[in-house]
């Protein structure tokens, strides 16, 4: 069941007006800029797997580990620590939830109420799925250089959970990728698919070219150049981690994304979805005159719940951005153009379109109901009980707006002090993660009992 959001019903004058204002000298004030500032947040205009903005630039060849790393999945089924909630700075609905700390220092995914991030330790990434009720599922341990994961969908509607390692020779884990191991054995990339809730192991070790290079099960050589496009990609099927997709099929065509069992790709001037059960092609929509196939890809990453995704490419000829498209992967239906990056609220069903400073509110048709244009372009974060969280980057401030009517509200207790949570992902029950600074927690869905008891 829902948590019932009440922070909009709290008096204005008990929030005070910090971010309320487009007037420069208040709309900063009590916003924390080591919270809001997108720098290493991995906002909506990133891509996964260090790939920048662009979704072409692929990361160089990481250093291999000190020691061989046990790629097990560990099962807990234990509560993850709890965080008191008088020591966070949480929007006011969020402060009555039980919070827990999973360890996670990067952005983490969602899926059927489960969320798997990782955290960086001294030697080794260390994953940890978890419930949105706070129950630690299982932790698994990873290279440092293995960032490269992803949620999707096998056919059976099973969720799965692929994480990437590397082998030596087909051995244990070892070396990073395209580079040797003590031995002299040269050390590739691999993947591995778990069942989501339970780590059953489903597939693999499955050999790839190279890291992960766009959202899902996309993968590419590093390629020869230290901030080049990358080699040829290819997408797995999410069902048995063969190759269900390479560019070299494609005739001059480029994989932008695997989402939930869909691939994405441009052919000539179009985009293209395809099963990666059987190949068959879902739908296909024009993209913008002037678009250059090869500089396509997806700003962020796609929401399981919506499938919304906004692509964004460049001109053909080196030309600068051209529109991007929020378009809808279930049926390829072009729900607004001219973004910049999008994110939808469950609990009111409104879509936020933000196309540099101007954000807009569009209902369940598509219609726009609001509009708030801001005082410089907005990086959108994340959109989630009745609230839309964006960060100003040059100001380094947080924008807060009401997804029912786009005005700017401060959902924050103005009396407490510390670092600003800033909601980064949402699921169907709002569970959040929530980042301060490089930290993630996690709001669950459990109602604290011991909440207004706490001295």
């Amino acid at each position: 069941m829902r948590r019932r959001t009440f922070a909009l019903a709290v008096p204005a004058g008990l929030l005070g007006l910090a971010a309320c204002t487009s007037d420069e000298s208040e709309s900063g004030t009590g916003a924390d800029p080591s919270a809001a500032d997108p720098a290493g947040a991995d906002p909506a205009g990133a891509d996964p797997a260090g790939a920048g903005p662009g979704g072409g630039d692929a990361p160089a060849t990481p250093e291999p580990p000190a020691i061989p790393i046990d790629p097990t999945p560990m099962v807990e089924g234990a509560q993850a620590e709890t965080v008191v909630g008088a020591d966070l700075r949480l929007p006011l609905e969020m402060t009555v939830m039980v919070v827990v700390k999973p360890g996670w220092t990067a952005p983490a995914l969602q899926l059927d109420g489960m969320f798997l991030g990782y955290g960086e330790q001294e030697d080794a990434l260390r994953y940890v799925a978890m419930d949105q009720d706070g129950t630690i599922a299982w932790t698994a341990r990873r290279p440092l250089s293995c960032t490269g994961f992803a949620l999707s969908r096998a056919d059976e509607g099973r969720a799965v959970a692929m994480l990437a390692d590397v082998i030596a020779d087909g051995g244990g884990s070892a070396a990073g990728e395209g580079g040797d191991d003590a031995e002299g054995r040269v050390a590739i990339t691999s993947v591995t698919a778990y069942d989501l809730p339970t780590a059953e192991q489903l597939w693999g070790p499955v050999e790839v070219p190279g890291p992960q290079i766009a959202p899902g099960l996309v993968f590419a050589s590093p390629g020869d150049q230290l901030m080049g496009t990358g080699g040829e990609r290819v997408a797995l099927s999410a069902s048995t981690g063969e190759v269900a997709l390479s560019e070299a099929d494609l005739e001059g065509g480029r994989i932008i994304a695997e989402h939930l069992g869909t691939i994405l790709h441009t052919e000539a001037e179009q985009l293209v979805a395809v099963s990666s059960a059987d190949g068959s092609r879902l739908w296909k929509l024009e993209l913008p005159a002037g678009t250059d196939p090869l500089a396509v890809h997806v700003v962020g990453e796609i929401s399981p719940d919506t499938s919304l995704a906004v692509i964004r490419g460049l001109g053909s000829g080196g030309a600068g951005a051209v529109s991007g498209l929020l378009v809808d992967l279930a049926d390829g239906s072009v729900v607004a153009e001219g973004a910049s990056a999008a994110t939808h609220d469950l609990a009111t069903g409104t879509t936020v379109v933000v196309s540099g400073n101007v954000v807009t509110g569009l209902d369940a048709s598509g219609a726009e109901v609001w509009r708030h244009v801001d005082t410089e372009p907005l990086q959108l974060v994340s959109a989630g009980e009745r609230l839309a969280y964006a960060a100003r980057p040059q100001e380094g401030t947080l924008v807060v707006l009401d997804t029912l009517q786009g005005v700017m509200v401060q959902p924050y207790d103005a009396d407490v002090s510390g670092t600003l949570g800033m909601p980064e992902l949402f699921n169907a029950e709002a569970a959040a993660a929530v980042r301060f600074d490089r930290e993630r927690c996690l709001v669950t869905t459990t109602l604290d009992e011991s909440f207004g008891m706490r001295e």
